[in-house]
């Protein structure tokens, strides 16, 4: 029983980007930095457990595994490209997914199961690592779903959600904001833990073309976000979960906002101190992907478009002219 030391390393930037101190949290871990990377590497349940309470504690996030798991999503992108382009159906790309998961978290298996009218994706928490630390079981637990549930999202074109998620523990105050994550109906309280799935959404073909151009999202909204990390304003640090949340429809502030554990009010106010609003930065942030996406050859105008969310060629070519006083081809061909 134990945990993937780079799943673990991960954990610990998220909760660092929330109030968190790293190298508190790097130490629990009982190994460094490099160590944590290394591909082999293993951090115990004891070990691993006391991240997971520290970090809850620091970023005062009642929902902070919930919040890990939906922050994920972006850079579980890349592992999704390769899951399309090796599976014909969502079925077996889902199937992948599990194996995937049981390689980070041994003691968290997950399983998916055929019924009569949909499809189930069960999880087995190992009894003895639940009893070891119910905080770390529940926040992991609620972690592993969002991340799943992400996977499943972007793996059905940004179309369908679950029928509804079970978890096996009392009802939190913060059900809407669960709901609000696995975008489903969640039932607490239940005799197993369960994410449902539609029957024939599950047993759809992947169409491999969109998961080529995800894969060019991620690697250019990681060399943003690379950027990014030179600047410390709050502006900044909204732009960088603004990318981290991109599937590639650009989030909501109300989105953003849970995910940086503030009120929309908050952030729209700190936003403001910095002379900057939230629809200028989506707006900053379309014109650096675009820029960026009219450099490769190998993308169309409607690749692009498509990328950058928008619904049509004109509405990107009209958006493009504002930046730039160009459109796109007159930008691509000079």
């Amino acid at each position: 029983m134990a945990f993937n030391g780079r799943f673990v390393l991960n954990i610990a930037h998220l909760a660092a980007r929330s109030g968190g101190d790293i190298k508190q949290l790097i130490e629990l871990s009982g190994n460094s930095i490099t160590a944590l990377n290394e591909e082999n590497c293993i951090v115990e349940n004891e070990n691993y457990n006391a991240v997971i309470e520290q970090a809850a504690e620091a970023t005062q996030d009642n929902c902070f595994g919930l919040h890990a798991g939906e922050n994920l999503n972006l850079s579980a992108a890349g592992l999704i490209v390769q899951m399309a382009q090796s599976s014909s159906t969502v079925k077996e790309a889902l199937e992948l997914c599990c194996q995937y998961a049981n390689l980070g978290c041994s003691v968290l298996p997950l399983q998916l199961v055929e019924r009569e009218d949909s499809y189930k994706i069960i999880l087995s928490p190992n009894q003895l690592w639940k009893n070891s630390s119910e905080i770390a079981y529940q926040h992991t637990t609620a972690g592993v779903i969002a991340f799943t549930i992400k996977e499943f999202h972007s793996l059905t074109r940004m179309q369908h959600h679950p029928l509804k998620v079970k978890l096996n523990w009392p009802e939190r105050r913060d059900r809407k904001e669960y709901e609000r994550v696995y975008g489903c109906s969640v039932d607490f309280n239940s005799d197993e833990i369960a994410i449902f799935l539609k029957k024939e959404q599950v047993e759809e073909k992947v169409i491999t073309s969109n998961y080529n151009l995800l894969k060019m999202l991620v690697a250019h909204a990681e060399e943003l976000s690379a950027l990014l990390k030179e600047d410390r304003g709050y502006s900044a640090v909204v732009k960088n979960s603004i990318i981290q949340l991109i599937k590639p429809e650009f989030p909501t502030i109300e989105e953003v906002a849970a995910h940086l554990n503030v009120s929309s009010r908050t952030l729209q106010r700190r936003l403001s101190d910095d002379n900057q609003t939230y629809k200028e930065l989506i707006d900053e942030l379309r014109k650096d992907f675009a820029i960026g996406y009219l450099k490769r050859p190998d993308l169309s105008i409607s690749d692009i478009a498509y990328l950058l969310n928008y619904a049509d060629n004109s509405a990107f070519t009209r958006s493009f002219k504002r930046w730039t006083g160009k459109t796109p081809v007159e930008y691509r061909n000079a």
